[in-house]
């Protein structure tokens, strides 16, 4: 079967741009920045009443920016006089695109779970759902079935003339974020041009996409898999939240753990650990150490192995200096009564 060709795509793309670079530049940027305003608001007021508030707000004002941005580069790429303006005339559409966005998103995300791959066929076979509403005025459920229509038997051009589209902006990321500038206009042009191919199909024109071009766009889908993969790993192990609350909840945390393992230890050997070490790794994977400083707690056994003591400072805390103490056997609950035996200790040490 043929289909569009991807080299066309982005000359058609290109050749767009260069008939209204200024106003396609500036009206991304003017839609950035009114994204980036409602987004940062909408984060800083954080949770509650007015918080869902905002943050709806800002979901449907980021809905209100797709529908125009549509609108318009279809208009662009048609050659019809468009202006910032029109970025608000699709809003009698909103229900529509609101309503199929959420079901994009829930078909997606249903894929997503079933092993990736699913989710990304879905996202590719709907990604003209948009489209249509502003385009051809159908309903939500119309235009989610008009994408799968539509793209049938293209999907595999469609995924690796997506790879190249995010290639095209990575380089564009690469001279401090200004090509995007430019290589978003573009692409975005490029998949209005796909989008009308598709919709009527030259009998003259096309390409047939090879074996080659599958097996490649496969292994590139597969090493950026790989790649986001170990990104979430890295931000969620190296950009975790790193204030007072969260380190004061670590070392919580850690204190509760080796309170359990010592439990563990004394059932078997009848007494509490002399040093931390003599957990590991039996009871303790490793022996846990203060988020700041980098140092073991502060660790004292007493009577023998009868009772111990593992005790923190919490920046969070100011009754006395901060500390915060577990205990082997326990005097009472709550940090007062901690803080009451942690003295009683040091007394009769």
């Amino acid at each position: 079967m043929r289909s569009f060709s991807k080299k066309e795509a982005l000359l058609f793309g290109w050749q767009r741009f260069k008939e209204r670079p200024l106003f396609l530049i500036g009206l991304f940027i003017l839609t950035t920045v009114i994204s980036g305003i409602t987004g940062f608001v909408a984060d800083e007021v954080g949770t509650g009443g007015v918080g869902l508030v905002l943050n709806v707000l800002d979901f449907s004002i980021q809905i209100i920016l797709g529908m125009g941005m549509t609108l318009i580069l279809l208009r662009v790429y048609d050659r019809v006089e468009t202006d910032y303006t029109d970025l608000l005339e699709p809003l009698h559409l909103f229900w529509k695109y609101l309503v199929m966005t959420i079901l994009v998103l829930v078909v997606v995300l249903i894929g997503f779970v079933f092993f990736v791959i699913p989710g990304v066929i879905a996202g590719i076979a709907l990604a003209f759902a948009s489209y249509l509403i502003i385009d051809r005025n159908l309903g939500p459920v119309d235009a989610m079935k008009e994408s799968l229509t539509i793209t049938h038997g293209h999907r595999w051009n469609l995924f690796i003339f997506g790879l190249i589209i995010f290639l095209i902006n990575i380089l564009g990321m690469m001279l401090f974020g200004l090509g995007l500038l430019v290589t978003i206009p573009i692409s975005a042009l490029a998949t209005v041009h796909v989008y009308r191919w598709l919709l009527n199909p030259p009998a003259d024109r096309g390409v047939e996409v090879s074996i080659g071009a599958k097996i490649l766009g496969t292994l590139a889908f597969l090493a950026l898999l790989f790649f986001g993969i170990m990104l979430v790993f890295f931000l969620g192990t190296k950009l975790a939240p790193d204030n007072p609350e969260s380190r004061d909840a670590q070392r919580r945390s850690d204190l509760i753990e080796v309170k359990l393992s010592a439990a563990l230890y004394q059932d078997v050997n009848g007494f509490f650990p002399t040093t931390l070490s003599d957990m590991v790794p039996e009871y303790l994977d490793s022996i846990p150490t203060d988020p700041v400083s980098g140092e073991p707690y502060s660790y004292t056994v007493y009577a023998e192995g009868t009772d111990y003591e593992i005790c923190t400072i919490l920046e969070t805390i100011e009754e006395f200096g901060g500390i915060y103490c577990e205990f082997g056997l326990e005097l009472g609950s709550g940090e007062d009564a901690l803080q009451e035996e942690f003295f009683v200790n040091q007394q009769g040490a």
